[in-house]
This record gives structure tokens, sequence and C-alpha cells, in this order.
């Protein structure tokens, strides 16, 4: 997830954010070896009661390889069905090697905020609820100390609340 492997210019968040990535959980967590091992976990996740409470209008999710070569992920919303435009369905496009905890999860936090969030704040609220569930509070707490010690990410909350 470093700015320079991606080889393309990144925003004022993305760059901030990423880094923080790379320095904190970017080796952590769950690697999967086969593409259906990562749907399993992600539909696991989806359909779990915790889940269900923060994101009730989010149903379903598929993860894919992006592509021969690829060397970023990205993922893909099917709708605008869900408040503010958020999907009620999606699609994480993985590149080589990165069927990966933290790049699923980074891709999922897309799916669930509004569509114009990009990388700022409420991303990263978003995806630090998601780690502090799905990879411990260590992990957690080393993405949000990073975070905050960036600029543009000084004031961000702990997570995001249950309910929509």
């Amino acid at each position: 997830m470093a700015p320079t492997a991606v080889g393309r210019r990144l925003g004022f968040h993305q760059e901030r954010l990423y880094a923080a990535e790379a320095e904190t959980i970017a080796g952590l967590g769950l690697r999967w070896g086969r593409l259906p091992d990562a749907r399993a976990y992600v539909s696991g996740l989806i359909e779990s009661e915790w889940f269900g409470e923060r994101w009730p209008h989010f149903l379903r999710c598929d993860v894919e390889r992006r592509g021969s070569g690829s060397v970023w992920s990205t993922c893909h919303r099917l709708d605008d069905d869900g408040p503010g435009g958020r999907p009620t369905e999606g699609i994480i496009l993985v590149a080589d090697g990165a069927l990966l905890q933290p790049v699923v999860l980074h891709e999922l936090a897309h799916l669930l905020v509004a569509p114009d969030a990009g990388h700022g704040p409420d991303f990263a609220e978003t995806l630090l609820t998601l780690v502090r569930r799905e990879m411990g509070f260590f992990a957690f707490a080393a993405l949000y100390h990073a975070l905050r010690r960036r600029e543009g990410f000084q004031n961000i909350r702990e997570g995001v609340a249950d309910g929509p």
C-alpha cells in the first residue's frame, strides 16, 4: 500500500492514510491463499449481527481478482440504493498478491461510506471500526494513533456507532 508502489498521484488524505496503514497494519491479519476463502470471510462478516447493527443497508459483497499484473486493489459499488447514495452491494477487486485482511477491510470500508468520502476522516473511522472488530485492539490502537499524528486526522473518532 505504499504510495510509491502504486505509481500514481495520491490525494492529501489518501497519502497520509496509506502511510499509517503501511506503518501499522500492512503486515498483520489474515492472508488467504484462495479467493473462495476471502469471499467466505467477507460474507460471514457482512452477515454478522455486529455488522448489521452498523450498516443494515449493506447486504452483499463479492471478492474478485483485479487482473494479472495489477498493483493496487479497488472496489466497485453496484448500486446507490442505500442511505446517502451508499451502495447495498459491491465488489472488492484485489490486486495480485493482495488477498490480505487489511486490503479487504480497506476496500470494504470504501463501500460503507458516502460516495464522496474518499480517504478522509469518515472513511478512516469506518476502517478503524472494521479493524478493531476483525484484527483486534492492538492493530486498531496502532492505526488509530498513527492516523491521529497525521494532518487531516487529528480529530477522528475511534470508530462509528451502531446504526446508519
